[in-house]
């Protein structure tokens, strides 16, 4: 008898000892929202982690789009029930720098004694997301747009395959070639059209979107696209339209199959999705960079895409595992993996070194081209980024007033302003009720 109670005692005792091993083991609630291929490698990243770290387990929940998840997740913080990290683009920097309820990431390593060099951060992706210099968020998948364009119907309309349009002038001359030759219906295209023309045009052309520096040297209060930039260059779009150098063909990546089919020559847009364009055309793809209006001064390209934030209120335990992450996420390894299987930027310079140093841009000219554009240099200093408050409902008005330019409905003129007078009404009612 007193055996066999040795032995149930002894089984009570591994029982307990296994499950306060596992209960030693620290979850992390990871929100994102990223699809398709992307998605895959996102899943797939987060597994190898948690294979290689078996104390660890960051559980992957995908919350729908950008706009959800950054709605979701301030609402589950407000309930007392946050994630740990959330994927949120770039429209949700602002929003969530004034919530009180981030942990930046530079005092989450400090705190945590995990050694990261900064300054390794690509320039433009650490300015983006940075406050007094310090990082409040890890880039993670960082885009930025230029010039995709069709070797072969440029080849095939007369064009040197090699040579992309630089300047509006080049556009204006190369769209009507190819549409004329009878190669393709239009010349060019644009994804992501509030990005692309109502915010990465203007900073190309060194010229403001909106007062205080763009947000970064105080909360904007007044959006400046109706200015004399601005009404010029959607007449320009406006008129190419009217003769099919310029057809406006939806929102985000909605055009893409204009471009891929070959209907359009060339489409300026995100560099996320160098890959599937690669994958997805049966003609070789050039790129270059986004097209600059003559008698401006040259600027610079605004950062795209989603960085990692971390919420408050977690304990000590689950910082460290999150520290531990993000350290992995952010290794030039995993960055060069990231880059090569999805098109996003690697966000670290050692990263972009191993890239070279392994041939992969020379093999790949396409995948330079994004940094060479980030790197090119400006007449009148640089435009960190864009934050504004209730970005998500401006960036709705803007591309609502957009369309309407498209369609007919309203002249460029009227447009602009009408963006300008709901979106302003938007940014004050932001400051009053989150500013003190």
């Amino acid at each position: 008898m007193k055996k066999y109670l040795v032995l149930f005692l002894l089984l009570v005792f591994i029982g307990s000892f296994t499950v306060v091993g596992q209960a030693q083991d620290v979850e992390i609630d990871f929100w994102y929202a990223l699809s398709g291929n992307i998605q895959e490698v996102t899943l797939s990243m987060v597994e190898d982690f948690n294979e290689s770290h078996p104390d660890i387990q960051v559980n992957p929940v995908h919350r729908g789009s950008y706009s959800e998840v950054l709605t979701s997740s301030i609402a589950a913080y407000r309930t007392g029930n946050a994630p740990h990290i959330v994927q949120v683009y770039e429209v949700g920097t602002q929003t969530l720098l004034d919530s009180n309820a981030i942990k930046p990431v530079y005092e989450l390593f400090e705190e945590n004694n995990v050694e990261i060099n900064w300054d390794n951060f690509i320039g433009p992706l650490k300015a983006y997301y940075s406050v007094e210099g310090n990082l409040s968020s890890l880039p993670f998948n960082s885009s930025t747009p230029f010039l995709y364009y069709n070797k072969d119907a440029f080849e095939e309309a007369g064009l040197d395959p090699e040579q992309p349009p630089t300047t509006f002038k080049e556009v204006e001359e190369y769209g009507k070639q190819l549409v004329e030759s009878g190669v393709v219906e239009n010349g060019l295209t644009v994804g992501w059209p509030s990005w692309v023309l109502a915010e990465n045009m203007f900073t190309w052309h060194g010229q403001p979107i909106t007062n205080n520096k763009n947000g970064y040297t105080d909360h904007a209060s007044e959006l400046k696209i109706n200015s004399e930039f601005g009404v010029e260059l959607f007449k320009q779009f406006k008129e190419w339209e009217e003769e099919n150098i310029f057809t406006y063909e939806g929102r985000e990546g909605t055009p893409n199959p204009s471009f891929l089919t070959g209907q359009t020559g060339m489409i300026i847009t995100s560099t996320a999705y160098l890959g599937g364009f690669k994958e997805g055309a049966d003609f070789e793809i050039g790129s270059g960079f986004i097209p600059h209006k003559e008698g401006y001064p040259q600027g610079n390209s605004l950062i795209g895409g989603a960085t990692l934030w971390v919420y408050d209120g977690h304990s000590d335990e689950e910082y460290q595992a999150i520290t531990e992450f993000l350290d992995y996420i952010a290794s030039a390894d995993q960055q060069v993996r990231w880059h090569k299987e999805t098109g996003y930027l690697p966000v670290t310079q050692d990263a972009v070194d191993q890239l070279d140093e392994e041939g992969w841009f020379e093999e790949n000219p396409n995948h330079s081209t994004a940094f060479n554009q980030l790197n090119v240099e400006t007449d009148t200093g640089e435009f960190a980024g864009l934050r504004l408050g209730d970005f998500v409902a401006i960036r709705e008005i803007v591309l609502s007033e957009i369309e309407s330019i498209f369609s007919g409905d309203k002249t460029v003129e009227n447009a602009l302003d009408d963006a300008v007078e709901k979106s302003n009404q938007r940014l004050q009612r932001y400051i009053e009720a989150n500013v003190e």
